[in-house]
């Protein structure tokens, strides 16, 4: 998957406890399809749509991070 010059990566958590990475688009988050602090997203390990919301990353290990950064979410709806 390419990234554009604009794309970011941002490791969140689902309402699972699921950690992975999401590409996040820093100008388009004022939209009204966002529902409250998180997102409905994808969670590539349990593969159901749930709510997610950034983890706090200074809370997480090196492995917790490294394997979050490897599991990607790839559709977000809001």
């Amino acid at each position: 998957m390419g990234r554009g010059p604009m794309e970011q990566r941002a490791v969140v958590r689902c309402a699972e406890g699921h950690l992975f990475s999401t590409t996040t688009f820093p100008m388009q988050n004022l939209g009204a399809a966002r529902l409250g602090p998180g997102r409905l997203i994808r969670c590539p390990q349990c593969g159901r749509l749930r709510s997610s919301v950034p983890a706090d990353v200074s809370e997480l290990s090196g492995a917790q991070l490294a394997r979050a950064m490897r599991l990607e979410a790839v559709e977000f709806l809001a």
